[in-house]
């Protein structure tokens, strides 16, 4: 979930994303290469012509792996919006691997957004969907007026906005710089908690003098701006990846592909991974003969394994390939 103020950029970082999956490009300071993948946008209110397309040119994606969905036809001649409780049984038979909603509210029609069961009821249709699909889903969303709340109470509507995904991110703007924009977790899973993006957005008049806009990415981490969390210095490269490791093996042990896998899709390099498993004396455990290897935190057991820590259980030997997001050709 991405949830900010109107105007602030929302769409505009939505399409700089897609264009990272489209075109198999870097994500912003960590510089860890996307899998090539499609994006389809389900969108209600921006134009497709005017508005969307646009930006996507702009962020230079690959138009040829990106599908919008305006609405849901109900006759020859009338369409209506896409509601997410009596349509997502449309969408089992596409295959891509990024959905991006914008925004989320408008596909929730029949929905109390500021009552909690009937927003959880529908989200966790929408999760159950990215599940069986194998799909990332971001979702668009607002912030309410409450600016004296705790920073996860400024999501607008149900406290179900962010409970039910895996995280939730604000974009704000930087006070002292109008084009500047700060992006930040509000909740997070499986990944780094405190790093704070920054980007600017830019104007850029395309071929036929289309006016639209793109974001142009900082090198680094930025701190937290005051007031929305803690107010630490941004963490080195092994502090994020020892509280991955922590996080990610503290209530159960993962094969050790997996763990790799995961470390990489959320910007840590292997060489730090393994610098960190040693300091945290990760225990590398193997089932049997044929099984494979499994990583867990070294206060944790497990039964009938052999214990790994040789040298023919370093990081390197036991990591599988990374499987890559599937490529679904000809689609436009």
């Amino acid at each position: 979930m991405i949830v900010g103020h109107p105007g602030q950029g929302k769409s505009t970082l939505t399409a700089g994303i897609a264009a990272i999956v489209s075109t198999g490009g870097p994500w912003p300071v960590s510089g860890v290469k996307a899998d090539i993948g499609e994006v389809v946008f389900l969108s209600s209110e921006d134009d497709i012509e005017d508005t969307i397309k646009p930006r996507l040119m702009a962020a230079d994606a690959d138009h040829s792996k990106v599908r919008i969905i305006r609405s849901v036809a109900v006759s020859d001649s009338r369409n209506r919006p896409f509601y997410l409780k009596k349509d997502i049984e449309k969408l089992e038979d596409l295959e891509a691997d990024l959905l991006v909603i914008d925004p989320i509210t408008a596909n929730l029609a029949g929905v109390d957004t500021h009552n909690n069961a009937e927003v959880r009821e529908a989200l966790e249709l929408l999760r159950d969907f990215a599940e069986r699909k194998d799909m990332a889903v971001v979702c668009v969303s607002h912030l309410n007026k409450s600016e004296n709340s705790e920073s996860i109470s400024r999501v607008s509507g149900s406290m179900a906005f962010t409970a039910v995904p895996r995280a939730v991110h604000i974009l704000i703007p930087n006070p002292d710089s109008p084009s500047r924009r700060l992006l930040f977790p509000l909740k997070g899973n499986l990944g780094p908690n405190q790093d704070c993006y920054a980007f600017s957005i830019e104007s850029r008049i395309l071929a036929g003098g289309i006016h639209t806009s793109a974001i142009v990415w900082e090198d680094d981490y930025v701190p937290i701006p005051i007031g929305w969390g803690p107010q630490d210095k941004p963490k080195t490269a092994l502090e994020r990846a020892k509280e991955f490791l922590k996080q990610l093996l503290g209530e159960k042990s993962y094969p050790a592909n997996e763990v790799r896998d995961l470390a990489i899709r959320v910007g840590h390099s292997e060489a730090t991974v393994r610098r960190v498993a040693d300091e945290l004396g990760i225990r590398k455990s193997k089932a049997g003969m044929d099984g494979g290897w499994t990583w867990s935190l070294p206060d944790s057991t497990a039964e009938g394994v052999q214990d790994a820590q040789d040298e023919d259980a370093s990081l390197m030997s036991t990591f599988e390939e990374t499987e890559h997001l599937r490529e679904v050709n000809g689609r436009s």
